[in-house]
């Protein structure tokens, strides 16, 4: 809820203009807001990469030019060094050529952000994704095997298993994967994820005309979100389509 978030993000980082992360959460509410232009306009007030770089150069990519100040930096930063803020940046354009439409883009800034940080297993998590996304189904599941035996299953891992899941068309799976990553981080992300996840699972079980699975699992939907999310109200009006339809094929008995 971007709009509930604005007033609160501004103040925190009033109170404390040299944190990063306060000024991060302020450019987010104004992106998921539309305010892109505002958002630019505290340019001024970043230093260095991070975060804060990540959210102007999205709003530059939906402003235009793509390659702005902030996506230019994040570029240089990739290219130019082997450090951890070179994967940082890497993992960055990653996520915004995603966003862009650019899988193969994408794909290869995630190798990078891995190549330069091996032994980190939310890069991998990324890569997995990224490969997932762009039909690389079978090296996207050899990466997660991996990371399985390693003994990493966090809340990326299991991100990453549900983009798996959704890339195989595997509904009830990538359900399951989404339940796992609600219980490690409960989170409007994490639930909005699950929610979505199960209203596409009780759809298909429409469709195959399993109207009990499917009110089964729009019941399950309204307790992720309030009426302010579009999945609840989405699932609410399946239920009652349901329900309309039970109440009028038990009336012609």
């Amino acid at each position: 809820m971007p709009g509930e978030a604005l007033g609160p993000a501004r103040a925190a980082w009033t109170m404390k203009p040299s944190s990063e992360r306060f000024l991060a959460e302020y450019l987010r509410a104004l992106r998921d807001l539309g305010l892109y232009r505002e958002a630019l306009a505290e340019e001024v007030y970043v230093r260095g990469g991070g975060v804060c770089r990540y959210y102007l150069a999205d709003c530059e990519r939906i402003t235009g030019p793509v390659h702005g100040d902030s996506w230019n930096y994040l570029l240089s930063t990739s290219s130019r060094g082997d450090d951890s803020a070179a994967a940082d940046a890497s993992a960055w354009l990653a996520i915004l050529y995603r966003n862009e439409g650019d899988p193969g883009a994408a794909v290869s800034m995630a190798r990078r952000a891995v190549a330069l940080r091996p032994d980190d297993s939310f890069y991998r998590c990324l890569l997995a994704g990224m490969l997932a996304d762009s039909g690389c189904v079978e090296e996207a599941g050899e990466l997660l095997r991996r990371l399985r035996l390693r003994g990493y299953t966090g809340y990326s891992y299991w991100r990453a298993m549900a983009g798996l899941a959704k890339a195989e068309n595997d509904t009830r799976r990538r359900v399951w994967a989404f339940s796992r990553a609600l219980e490690l981080r409960d989170c409007p992300e994490s639930r909005r994820n699950l929610g979505w996840a199960l209203f596409g699972y009780g759809l298909e079980a429409l469709r195959e005309g399993n109207t009990v699975l499917c009110a089964e699992r729009m019941d399950m939907i309204p307790e992720l979100g309030d009426s302010s999310e579009l999945f609840v109200r989405k699932a609410d009006s399946v239920s009652k389509l349901i329900r309309e339809l039970e109440n009028r094929a038990a009336g012609g008995r």
